[in-house]
């Protein structure tokens, strides 16, 4: 059991890595990326807006610039990719059953940062 649950994280993660490197690759080869649906209805920035131009700019090693897209990148970002990463051990250990009160305090704060940033960047208060 615990190694077909490593098997399928192993794989879930290769997949994400090359559509990632892919579509990375087509964005600074071609500047084709994915339209923000929200931005084309509304006007207004999503808090993931500018995150494709933030990734890019961090492969090449332009922090300032990264920020100045979307400063999510490189907070709250790496926060969720290691609670993913926490939540695939626990996987893989069969302990994914049920969440731990710091992790309903976590995902809460990571909304309301995620949200306060949605209304920051769109100058709403």
């Amino acid at each position: 059991m615990k190694k077909q649950r490593k098997k399928k994280i192993l794989y879930s993660l290769i997949a994400i890595a090359v559509f990632g490197i892919i579509y990375l690759f087509v964005f600074l080869k071609f500047g084709f990326g994915i339209p923000c649906i929200f931005y084309k209805i509304t006007g207004m920035k999503c808090p993931g807006c500018g995150m494709t131009h933030a990734i890019a700019e961090l492969s090449q090693g332009n922090v300032k610039l990264a920020l100045e897209y979307n400063a999510l990148c490189l907070t709250a970002l790496p926060v969720i990719c290691l609670y993913l990463l926490y939540r695939a051990v626990r996987y893989v250990n069969g302990k994914d059953e049920g969440f731990y009160i710091w992790e309903y305090v976590l995902l809460i704060v990571l909304f309301v940062v995620v949200v306060r940033y949605g209304i920051v960047r769109n100058n709403l208060f």
